[in-house]
């Protein structure tokens, strides 16, 4: 099985599209989203709707749910007065602008998405979340202690979790023992379509694949591979300054 998935796109059709066109000659098997599909970009519709054509399966993340409750403040991130006030105005601007329908269904989405392969002689078990197991605002960077990793895979008995949030990918493999069985886990942040902060303003997306020879003995047996794709930066710029927002992003966008 090869699996996608995305996350972070924050209203950037111009990343998604292209991001989808990259996926699209990997032919996976399925596409997953891990949240955060609203606020930023402007394209908080068209993003929605993009997703929902080509069967993407989502979960909620923390701008999802505060747009879906209409809250007017949620915690964000930002560096600056001025991505502060931005972060404000955009809130104000996508709860003004979404359809109900598009609410809906930012409203239905699940906290948590869990899948379980089974193989003739073995399973694997994935848990999908936003920030952590436990909220959607909490931030799991690659330094975070590998036994908290571990606990937060024991709560909801996943051998793989991957997460969001961050919008910085990266994959570490855990030892450790279970069941007298020692084994590896894997903690996979997938990245960011649309507000990527790894480096560079590349969208990136993540490839899982697991088959019969997966073995969790090994390390290397699940295969986790990063993807990091060019769009049209100039685009999403012109069309932030469109839709009257600032340029508080502008040189963020570029680097």
């Amino acid at each position: 099985m090869k699996l996608a998935f995305i996350s972070d796109i924050h209203a950037n059709l111009p990343a998604l599209l292209t991001v989808m066109g990259d996926i699209k000659k990997h032919k996976p098997d399925d596409i997953y989203c891990l949240g955060d599909l609203v606020n930023f970009a402007g394209w908080d519709n068209e993003v929605i709707e993009a997703v929902r054509y080509y069967g993407i399966t989502c979960l909620q993340g923390n701008h999802d749910e505060g747009i879906a409750y209409k809250k007017s403040s949620f915690p964000f991130s930002f560096k600056t007065e001025a991505e502060k006030k931005f972060g404000y105005e955009s809130i104000k601007l996508v709860n003004e602008t979404i359809t109900s329908d598009n609410r809906s269904f930012l409203l239905s989405l699940p906290f948590m998405l869990q899948i379980q392969f089974r193989f003739p002689f073995q399973q694997i078990k994935v848990a999908m979340v936003h920030g952590s197991t436990l909220s959607n605002t909490e931030y799991i960077k690659e330094d975070c202690y590998e036994e908290y990793l571990l606990e937060m895979m024991d709560s909801v008995e996943a051998d793989i979790l991957l997460m969001g949030h961050t919008h910085i990918p990266y994959h570490k493999s855990i030892f450790c023992e279970e069941a007298n069985r020692k084994i590896y886990r894997h903690a996979i942040n997938v990245g960011s379509v649309g507000k990527p902060k790894h480096g560079d303003n590349k969208s990136c997306y993540t490839l899982l694949e697991i088959d019969h020879n997966s073995d969790l003995s090994s390390p290397d047996t699940v295969k986790v591979s990063f993807h990091y794709v060019d769009y049209d930066v100039q685009k999403t710029i012109a069309h932030i300054h469109e839709i009257g927002l600032s340029n508080a992003y502008d040189d963020f966008l570029k680097m």
